[in-house]
């Protein structure tokens, strides 16, 4: 039994396929009519994991991008989790990541040019000063030319004729030259990676029918938000002094203001939305001795692929209709279902992640 919320599933994992598609010597069954004469049997099988999870929240900040140093005596804080049911899917074929990083265009100019020298020195009144004076100096012919396109357009809009010139328009016409932009690539920052991944799902019986359906509702549970019925510490103050009003109105038989004022929190269901379970994804490649999916617990990481940090879902599509038609079953269930799945990272990949596998 696993719980998402108020959602409670039959089962703490669900698993497609659970049958080995390249089984070992010893296969025998179904898919040994699949995999006579193969090469390269295997018993292992890889899969995608999905395992969910809530952090505890305990009235402290739980902020992924803010880390103590171990170093400085301090140690990271690390949540409690929830666990919910964990999905193991097989490999989809769209298996990429993306590495990306802000950087933003930016025009100095040589007071800029200027500036950044001052600040990048010792800090002394004289290296200021001289820096100042430089900066001056070094503006006065962009200065001059700025102030000659600034009124050549005042003058052109006061006649009322067109024009919009600036002073290294003038210089370019006049010297054939144009002013330094001293323009540089700052860095900005970098963005959270982003996962999509696709399936499809072909149930073979009814009950490969019942645990794609599971894996399904288990998706839309864990991204979508559940109501909390807790009234919260500031509902709580607020209830008490109902309670007080309450009590002082019995007491002397006059209506308190307190409880004309004071609203019945009690009253008001839903006021919270509890967030969302997380994520952590894992590539693991799981023993099938003869051709049956061994215990999960015996898996292991598969190599040469990234790892992915621990991520929230921000999209999914069903499609029940892959093959463009509508199809069912006797027994009422869809045999085709594709599964769209998009993920984004909670946490930044930085260069002490490289080593790591990330």
């Amino acid at each position: 039994m696993a719980e998402v919320g108020k959602t409670t599933f039959a089962k703490s994992a669900f698993r497609y396929p659970d049958l080995s598609p390249v089984g070992d010597s010893g296969l025998s069954g179904l898919g040994a009519s699949f995999n006579k004469g193969g090469e390269g049997l295997t018993p292992w099988v890889d899969y995608i994991r999905f395992q969910s999870y809530r952090p505890i929240y305990s009235g402290k900040a739980i902020l992924e991008s803010f880390k103590e140093d171990s170093k400085g005596g301090g140690k990271a804080q690390k949540a409690e989790k929830e666990l919910g049911p964990a999905i193991y899917l097989y490999l989809p074929s769209n298996i990429a990541v993306a590495y990306s990083a802000n950087y933003n265009s930016t025009k100095f100019g040589v007071a800029g040019v200027a500036a950044a020298g001052m600040l990048g020195g010792s800090g002394s009144a004289e290296e200021v000063a001289k820096s100042l004076q430089n900066m001056a100096a070094g503006a006065t012919p962009e200065a001059g030319f700025g102030a000659v396109a600034s009124a050549t357009n005042q003058f052109s809009q006061f006649i009322g004729t067109g024009g919009d010139v600036s002073g290294s328009d003038l210089a370019a016409v006049t010297q054939g030259r144009v002013f330094n932009p001293y323009e540089e690539q700052v860095f900005n920052g970098i963005v959270f990676r982003a996962h999509n991944f696709n399936w499809k799902l072909v149930a073979r019986n009814k009950a490969e029918a019942a645990e794609i359906d599971g894996i399904l509702k288990v998706f839309k549970a864990i991204m979508l938000p559940s109501y909390n019925d807790g009234m919260g510490d500031i509902a709580k103050i607020a209830e008490n002094a109902k309670a007080k009003a309450a009590a002082a109105k019995e007491s002397d038989g006059k209506e308190a203001v307190a409880d004309k004022l004071t609203p019945a929190f009690s009253e008001i269901k839903n006021r919270y939305l509890n967030v969302p379970y997380r994520v952590s994804v894992e590539f693991l490649r799981i023993y099938s001795p003869g051709g049956k999916l061994g215990d999960v617990g015996a898996a292991k990481q598969v190599t040469g692929l990234f790892k992915m940090k621990d991520c929230i879902i921000d999209g999914l599509q069903v499609n029940y209709t892959p093959d463009g038609a509508y199809v069912n079953t006797n027994d009422g269930y869809v045999p085709a279902i594709e599964l769209q799945l998009s993920l984004k990272e909670i946490s930044l990949v930085t260069q002490e992640d490289v080593a790591a596998g990330y």
